[in-house]
Order: structure tokens, then sequence, then C-alpha cells
């Protein structure tokens, strides 16, 4: 019989991470279907259409995003949110491990002298830092479920398929340029490029998907002015739920590292993923059914990797390798990955 009743799971706080962990949280309720959960705030988990759509019906609140890191300012809140809500357990989705989730094995440590009655769940970071070659995050997590009697068989990464457009009626080539971080964005030539190789050779449009930042708004504008309005048009300024229906009806999605490449993913729109700062292996999505990852080879000339983690300390600054090397993605060979899906 399973102890507990309430659980935080504290995660990552992106799109992408709320598209990986909804189906897994639908697996973590069909065995355990009395729980109540807490999860780190997540704009695709505070939205009720994709809730509805995942199947969840336990999860009763969220986290404050700071907290996810455990810094010792946090913590008198995050003891506060403990009691309050009657956590017992905290799974900690994360993949920085000892070595870099410092704050948080602190707090652990810390616990049974706050009297504070938790158990926690992690990673198997004793084999994550020991290998010799990366694997997939969701990966990682589905073990963890297995290890603790959660039962995964009917884990299903493809939850949002039914929204999709029937094949015959799916049209046009998405861009997803959205990404959190500067690091993770392809350069506007290399977009312009492939969406000009692109219109040459066949009869689809190509849609763009800015992010919500000006820079990314004024990069998209630069290319509907570029290619014209006839062959290309600007998705922005709608609700995410929106943005999905909008992904669903495409041929295909080439994307940045982000959550909207997650979506198409998780909705089977053929995804291609550009991955200029962050590792494929890692972080692409785990059913690699018509997926494929383009993956940027001098992210290894990078000086401060975190190795197991598939980012690097600049995540939140400018890469010293992409400033001095930028990316060795090449459009042509982009558009012959979209060839095959179109």
């Amino acid at each position: 019989m399973f102890k507990y009743q309430n659980i935080w799971f504290v995660n990552f706080r992106g799109i992408g991470n709320g598209v990986v962990i909804a189906p897994l949280l639908r697996c973590f309720e069909k065995s355990y279907p009395s729980v109540n959960y807490y999860h780190t705030e997540n704009q695709l988990l505070s939205d009720s259409w994709f809730v509805k759509q995942a199947g969840l019906k336990n999860l009763k609140g969220f986290s404050s995003a700071v907290w996810r890191r455990f810094r010792e300012e946090d913590w008198e809140a995050i003891e506060s949110f403990i009691r309050e809500k009657e956590i017992e357990l905290v799974i900690n989705l994360r993949n920085e491990g000892p070595r870099y989730d410092i704050g948080y094995y602190k707090f652990k440590e810390n616990a049974p002298k706050k009297r504070m009655n938790l158990d926690f769940w992690d990673l198997d970071f004793d084999v994550i830092e020991r290998r010799t070659a990366h694997q997939n995050l969701t990966g990682d997590i589905l073990a963890l479920f297995r290890e603790h009697d959660i039962d995964v068989s009917d884990y299903n990464s493809k939850w949002l398929e039914s929204i999709c457009e029937k094949k015959d009626k799916r049209r046009d080539i998405g861009f997803g340029m959205a990404a959190s971080q500067v690091n993770k964005r392809w350069p506007t030539t290399k977009w312009i490029e492939l969406a000009n190789i692109i219109l040459r050779n066949s009869k689809q449009n190509i849609v763009l998907f800015p992010g919500i930042s000006e820079d990314e708004r004024k990069e998209a504008k630069r290319i509907l002015e570029t290619l014209g309005k006839e062959k290309c048009k600007i998705i922005h300024g709608q609700s995410l739920q929106n943005v999905v229906l909008q992904i669903g009806e495409l041929l295909c999605f080439v994307s940045n590292d982000s959550g909207l490449l997650h979506l198409a993913a998780a909705i089977n729109i053929p995804p291609v993923g550009l991955y200029v700062s962050t590792n494929s292996e890692i972080w692409s999505p785990y059913d690699k059914t018509n997926f494929a990852p383009c993956q940027n080879n001098f992210i290894k000339k990078c000086p401060d990797p975190k190795s197991h983690c598939g980012n690097c300390f600049h995540y939140y600054d400018a890469c010293p390798a992409i400033v001095q090397y930028g990316d060795d993605i090449n459009p042509i060979d982009v558009n012959e990955i979209i060839s095959r899906f179109v």
C-alpha cells in the first residue's frame, strides 16, 4: 500500500517539461488514484485544456518556480509550503544531481533537523554520472517511476495526437523559432536560407512561430518581409491551446530545442529538432518515431559544460563556444530531413 497522501513534484518550469511530465503524471494517478500532488509552476499544467487532454485529476496546485533550486534564502517559504500542504514525499525530476543541485541536497540533509517528516525520490545519479554515453532524461524519469512500482506500461508520449489533423488535410511547414534562451536560437539568416530552399523545391508555405520577446518578433518579421506574405505567415499573440491546434495542421515542424518542439512530438507532427546549445541525446523527445535531431557539434568546445545535464553553465548568458564558433547545422541538411516527412 502506498503510504503517501500528498506529494510535491519538483521539476524544471518550461513548457516542454510540462509536455513530458503530463503523461507520466497520468501513469502516477492510475497507480495511486487517491494521492494528491503539487508541481513546480508550469504554463502548460496550469491550463485546464491541457490538464483535461492529459486526463489529470489530482493535481492540486503549484509551487513557485524559483523554489526548484532550493536556495537557502527560499528555505523558510519552502518549509511553510511543505507544512501547509502536508507534503510527505518530494520527487525531484531535475537532472542536476549532487554535483550541481547543491541547494536541494543541503535542504534534504537538513530536513530531519527541522523536524520535517519527509521522504525524497531522486533520479539515480550513481548511474547517470558514470555513463559513458548520454541518455534521454525522460527515460531516467521512467526508470525512477518503475523503481518505485509506478506502472508506466500505458505511458504515451504522443498524448495530444487526437487533436492532429488527418495527414491528407495537413499543409505547410512550421518554423518553431521560439526558445527561452538566446543560446538555443538558430540564426535568422539560416531560417531564411532554409525557407528559400523549401519554397524553391516544394508547394508548401512557411508558418512562423516566434517567441514572445521583442527580439524574436523582430526576427520573425524580418523573415516575413523577406519571403512575402503570400508564402509566409506569423502565428503570435495566441493562447497556447490555439498554437497547438495550428501546429496540428502542419506537415512538418522544424524547431529550436523548445516547448514547441515537444508539443509537435506529442501531437505526432514530425519534428526536426535544432539543438544549437543543448544535447539532443538528453533533451530530445523520448519517442523518436518521425523525429530527427540536428546537433550543433561546436557545443563540445564549450569550456564550461555540465556534463550529464545536456547544457552548460552559460545557459542564461552567452556560451563561449557559440560566440566563437556559431553552429554547424546546415539548412541544406535540414531540408533533406524535411523532404523525408513531406
